[in-house]
């Protein structure tokens, strides 16, 4: 899968990507049975478990699950994205190259209310913004900021998939002065509902470039 000069060879990137969404898809629900039986609901247990499952149920796959993927491994301080997908290489000498991250974001109303928006948008905390959010990090490049693609995982603890919430929110920090502005067009656009896993997609506007996000939901209510 990689040149002599460590260019990334076969699939684009993009059918890559595809490749790990489709993947996970199918195996969320799996997922899901045995996180129930866990009783496991804080989100770092949640990540820290779909981490290794992912690795174990892709052991035929192209691609392996890391924990805590770091931006800049070459800063003690960086920020990491809750899990990297990463392409498997038979040469022990080069590092697997990165497909893509995923952040995982609890979906419940049993958030404290200063963070009920932290699918999108961190919260304010000391006269201080904190960037907490999952799509914000995206967006200010905290997270993915090198990718074309990437995705969210929502755990999704009671209720049920309402993207309509989550545009709302959207559309109220339109008005608001941020920078990069956020866009109507940034929305979650409709997907597919399919037993315990909704499929969203949205454009994150980013400084000079865009971002292709997929949202999977895993309902862990029915």
């Amino acid at each position: 899968m990689l040149g002599g000069t460590g260019t990334l060879l076969g699939p684009s990137l993009n059918t890559q990507f595809e490749m790990v969404v489709e993947f996970l898809k199918t195996h969320l629900p799996k997922f899901a049975e045995f996180i129930l039986n866990a009783n496991i609901e804080n989100e770092n247990g949640l990540n820290s478990q779909l981490s290794r499952f992912i690795t174990n149920a892709a052991a035929q796959e192209i691609f392996f699950a890391e924990r805590e993927s770091m931006e800049d491994e070459t800063r003690g301080d960086s920020p990491a994205v809750d899990i990297g997908i990463h392409l498997k290489v038979e040469d022990i000498g080069i590092d697997p190259p990165l497909i893509t991250v995923f952040e995982g974001k609890r979906l419940t109303t049993k958030l404290p209310n200063k963070r009920h928006r932290e699918y999108v948008i961190g919260h304010e905390e000391g006269g201080k913004h904190i960037h907490c959010g999952g799509i914000e990090r995206f967006k200010l490049a905290i997270h993915g900021g090198k990718l074309n693609y990437a995705g969210m995982i929502g755990y999704l603890q009671d209720g049920t998939p309402d993207i309509g919430k989550i545009n709302v929110w959207i559309c109220d920090l339109c008005s608001q002065p941020f920078d990069p502005a956020w866009s109507e067009r940034e929305q979650l656009t409709p997907g597919k509902i399919d037993g315990r896993v909704a499929k969203y997609s949205s454009i994150v506007n980013r400084v000079g470039s865009e971002l292709n996000l997929t949202h999977l939901w895993l309902n862990l209510v029915l």
